[in-house]
């Protein structure tokens, strides 16, 4: 099994064996949603605060893939795993909990570039590890039914900290992109 296959699979697995142990509620499921850029949809507005012609070129992206929600008393995480159209793939592991219908949660993000034809051998796909960079997700969820929910999120960066940090002892690029707001909609098993 490659590196990158253990450090995402066996960190899933301890979290399910932990999740068994408490007793929690788990929730899993695929997830689809899109994003927009922050700073194209603010040069979207005019001046007295009309939105204008350009938010059609606002960057525009989607995403699709597979969250796990453990619920552990008022508390849950939920570690996912999304491909966008701009080639990522983003690991975000949110920690939140439940105000009456609404979620709120938080949390850091690995973002890895993704091309699957550049992934054939152990180096590219070590060098792929090596190149993730770091930033953060928060936002409200709202479960619509007992299946389907319904998450907004903003996506930022850490830059004002420095271009790294120390993620289990190896030093990770922070990510620089524009901040982003992220719609998505889930279902769960």
């Amino acid at each position: 099994m490659t590196k990158l296959k253990k450090n995402l699979i066996l960190p899933l697995i301890a979290i399910l064996c932990f999740a068994a142990q408490a007793n929690a509620q788990v929730k899993f499921g695929p997830k689809v949603g899109m994003g927009a850029t922050v700073t194209e949809i603010q040069t979207a507005v005019d001046a007295e605060g009309n939105v204008v012609d350009k938010f059609e070129q606002a960057n525009i992206s989607t995403h699709a893939g597979l969250f796990l929600r453990l619920q552990l008393g008022g508390l849950y995480v939920q570690p996912e795993a999304t491909i966008s159209t701009l080639k990522d793939l983003d690991i975000p592991v949110m920690l939140g909990c439940k105000l009456g219908p609404a979620r709120i949660h938080a949390g850091p993000y690995m973002r890895m570039a993704f091309d699957r034809n550049n992934l054939s051998t152990p180096e590219e796909r070590r060098t792929m590890w090596e190149d993730a960079r770091i930033g953060y997700q928060a936002g409200l969820g709202f479960d619509i039914t007992k299946k389907i929910s319904l998450d907004a999120r903003y996506e930022g960066n850490f830059s004002t900290f420095g271009n790294s940090v120390q993620v289990f002892g190896q030093e990770r690029a922070i990510d620089t992109g524009d901040p982003q707001i992220l719609l998505s909609l889930g279902y769960s098993f």
